[in-house]
């Protein structure tokens, strides 16, 4: 008793208390407000929601299950290829699926160990066929002692190095009939993990092989006169897109807009050569019409909601994870915004829970207010405004995040998807002018030429020609002198150009016609022969 007496007449012992005491107060205060602001925030961010008639919900996000029967990917071949088994993509039958279909990767040649840029796959957008003797002598290198039919003919050349993957191209065929295209198992009876992020998916580079490989097929049987052929391939190409664009995530929409790039190339280089029967772009039109990329919009932001409320509700549970989260999205902050993060990451295990709240009322609001309403309720043309105001906001606080830390993971994760929507308007004009070019390649076989004006044209099934979405009016159409015609859309920045592209002077492959800088059309036409 003495002793703390003793200790307690110490004048920086007790200024030491008092301190010490003052701060914890001042700490506990500041947690109170912090976690009573959070909460309220985040309590009207829900009640905005809820008055939308949206759901948080993740499997509320998404359609009922359809038969297998009636589902592309529930062929034999496909089925349940999305599963992992045990943690382990290699392992069970989803995982030898996986491997058989490896058969259809295209190869990757090497010259002294240094891999060699392989050629050019179709890409829209271009004007430009790609070179399929470049490709010839590419498989021909794979294996050189192989001997091919008709060498003088690159397109033979090419299918006949592609015939070994007949027997897979044929099973898929099988499933063609069928009126819907998902992944398997289905997103509504999926098993879940608890952090939603963390879902595996192992298929997505099963479909890159597949729809390389149907690209380049596709294209020789074109040019080798086998329009039957040709558009065999196209089709499941487009099937195979088309469950892509089922997918609930960002990636998913990644991943589906990269391969509907090259699909529309291919559908280009068909219309290029007049390869197949009226009926054969019917088909293909048909096939194009079930890709709705404005549906598959609304379910990624849907989705993407759902799961950056399920990411931070985990937080909120697992206090103990918070750290690993700040250490992983330390790389990924700006350069003047890290050194701040690293904080965030040292002091994680005493951020009071408001913090996580505040910032998961945030990055919803943003995603409901600039995103999901905006495409629900008018089109792509409001989500790029929406997605602008976004990244001012965002920009305006890069290197003074401190000032305004319910932006925290809004500045991270937002400017993610602003780049996916910038990639899915701009294939979804593609889209839409690949149907066009089916339907226009429907009247030239049937009538001999090409129509004066889209006017009297429609789709296959009666309903109207999709209009521009960069503007909502008709896409613009020209018939050109040589009987072809040139198809285009105004591009981002909004201006017609006459169909004109911009095109990258170094490299025209490498023009970036998906990107938010993007000034000129986006174009369709054919150079003369």
């Amino acid at each position: 008793m003495n002793l703390l007496k003793n200790c307690w007449q110490r004048r920086w012992i007790r200024g030491l208390v008092w301190t010490s005491v003052s701060i914890g107060t001042g700490y506990g205060l500041l947690c109170a407000w912090v976690n009573w602001s959070g909460a309220r925030q985040l309590n009207a961010t829900l009640a905005m929601i809820k008055a939308e008639g949206e759901s948080l919900d993740f499997r509320a996000t998404f359609p009922e299950p359809v038969p297998d029967a009636e589902n592309f990917c529930a062929i034999p071949l496909l089925k349940d290829l999305a599963l992992v088994v045990d943690n382990d993509v290699n392992k069970g039958v989803p995982g030898e699926k996986r491997k058989r279909l490896e058969e259809l990767k295209l190869p990757e040649n090497r010259r002294g160990g240094t891999p060699l840029e392989r050629p050019a796959l179709p890409r829209a957008g271009l004007g430009q066929p790609i070179a399929l003797n470049t490709w010839a002598d590419w498989l021909r290198e794979e294996r050189p002692n192989r001997e091919t039919a008709d060498s003088g003919n690159a397109a033979r050349q090419v299918l006949a190095a592609l015939a070994k993957h007949d027997p897979i191209v044929q099973e898929l065929v099988g499933g063609l009939g069928r009126a819907h295209a998902r992944w398997t198992p289905e997103w509504k009876t999926r098993e879940l993990p608890k952090l939603l992020f963390n879902i595996p998916l192992p298929h997505y580079p099963s479909e890159n092989n597949m729809t390389k490989a149907l690209s380049l097929r596709a294209v020789a049987a074109a040019r080798a006169g086998d329009g039957s052929r040709a558009h065999e391939a196209v089709r499941i190409f487009t099937r195979l897109n088309e469950a892509t664009w089922n997918e609930p995530f960002a990636i998913g929409a990644l991943v589906a807009s990269a391969g509907t790039f090259s699909l529309c190339g291919v559908t280009w280089e068909l219309c290029r050569v007049g390869a197949g029967t009226a009926g054969d772009f019917r088909e293909l039109e048909t096939a194009l019409a079930r890709i709705d990329i404005r549906r598959s919009g609304l379910q990624m932001f849907r989705s993407e909601i759902a799961g950056s409320f399920n990411y931070t509700q985990q937080l909120l549970l697992q206090s103990e994870s918070r750290r690993e989260v700040f250490r992983i999205l330390s790389p990924v902050s700006t350069d003047s915004d890290r050194t701040f993060t690293k904080i965030l990451e040292l002091l994680s295990p005493a951020i009071p829970a408001g913090f996580f709240e505040a910032n998961t009322s945030v990055i919803l609001d943003r995603q409901i207010r600039h995103l999901l309403l905006p495409l629900r309720d008018q089109g792509w043309l409001a989500v790029i405004q929406g997605v602008k105001e976004m990244n001012n906001e965002i920009l305006g606080i890069q290197g003074h995040l401190w000032r305004r830390p319910t932006l925290f993971f809004a500045n991270i994760s937002l400017p993610v998807i602003t780049r996916v929507v910038w990639s899915m308007a701009h294939t979804e004009a593609l889209t839409a002018q690949a149907a066009i070019a089916c339907a226009l390649e429907r009247h030239r076989i049937e009538k001999g030429e090409y129509p004066e004006t889209l006017g009297s044209l429609t789709l296959a099934d009666g309903r109207p020609l999709p209009n521009d979405v960069m503007t909502g009016q008709p896409m613009r159409y020209r018939r050109e002198a040589n009987g072809r015609y040139t198809l285009w859309s105004v591009g981002f920045d909004g201006k017609d150009d006459d169909g004109k592209r911009n095109l990258d002077p170094k490299n025209a492959e490498a023009t970036r016609f998906f990107n938010a800088d993007y000034v000129g059309d986006w174009v369709w036409d054919f150079p003369a022969k």
